[in-house]
C-alpha cells in the first residue's frame, strides 16, 4: 500500500512539473508577441526568427516555402548577440512588415496557413 501511494505521488508530481513548463512556454511565447522590438538590421518584409533543432522553426519555414512566402531568416544558432539585442526572446517568431518597413503583425510559436494568410493580407 505503501509503495502505491508513493507511485500516485510520484505520478502526480511530475504531472504538476509538466503543467508548470507548458505554462511557462505559453507565457513566453506571449511575451515574445507583445515585446518591443528592433529590427532596423533585418532586411525583407517577412522575418523569421528561428533556432537549430527548433520543431516548429522547421514547421514554419515549411509552412512560408508552401505558400511561396519569401522570407528572411535569422537563426540564434548563427548570431545570438544580435537576436537578444533586437529584443528576441522566444522562437519560431515571424514578424511581418508593410511597404515603408513598419511593423503590421506577429505570429509567435506554431505558424499555420489560415494565421500566415491573414498576416500576408495585413502587409497589403
Amino acid at each position: 500500500m505503501r509503495d502505491t501511494a508513493r507511485i500516485v505521488a510520484a505520478v502526480a508530481a511530475t504531472a504538476v512539473a509538466g503543467a508548470v513548463v507548458l505554462a511557462a512556454r505559453a507565457t513566453d511565447r506571449r511575451s515574445a508577441a507583445a515585446a518591443p522590438l528592433d529590427l532596423s538590421g533585418f532586411p525583407g518584409r517577412l522575418v523569421l526568427f528561428t533556432d537549430a533543432g527548433c520543431r516548429r522553426c522547421d514547421q514554419a519555414k515549411a509552412v512560408l516555402a508552401a505558400a511561396g512566402a519569401e522570407f528572411t531568416e535569422a537563426a540564434f544558432d548563427r548570431e545570438p548577440e544580435r537576436l537578444h539585442a533586437a529584443g528576441i526572446t522566444a522562437v519560431p517568431l515571424l514578424v511581418g512588415r508593410d511597404a515603408a518597413g513598419a511593423e503590421v503583425g506577429r505570429i509567435a510559436g506554431r505558424l499555420g496557413r489560415r494565421s500566415l494568410g491573414r498576416l500576408l493580407v495585413r502587409m497589403g
